[in-house]
């Protein structure tokens, strides 16, 4: 498993936890998980931000769709 493929797993492994799920695929809705609310986003957020160094705002959080759009936030590679 090369850099990307590893930076890309651990980010979905740590979405996953943060959305409370056994896992996730880059294409997934991860609003359409039973445990979605404001709570978990502001936490999808912070992760991003203490784990990646990118400050994601609300705005950004609102537009994206999918764990890939997430991932690019992150400024993970890889998806």
């Amino acid at each position: 498993m090369n850099d990307m493929e590893t930076e890309l797993q651990k980010f979905l492994e740590r979405i996953a936890e943060v959305l409370e799920v056994p896992s996730v695929a880059p294409d997934d809705d991860f609003r359409a998980v039973p445990m979605w609310s404001s709570l978990v986003g502001f936490s999808t957020m912070v992760m991003i931000d203490l784990e990646y160094g990118r400050e994601v705002t609300a705005a950004d959080l609102k537009s994206a769709k999918t764990v890939r759009d997430l991932a690019k936030l992150a400024g993970v590679d890889g998806l």
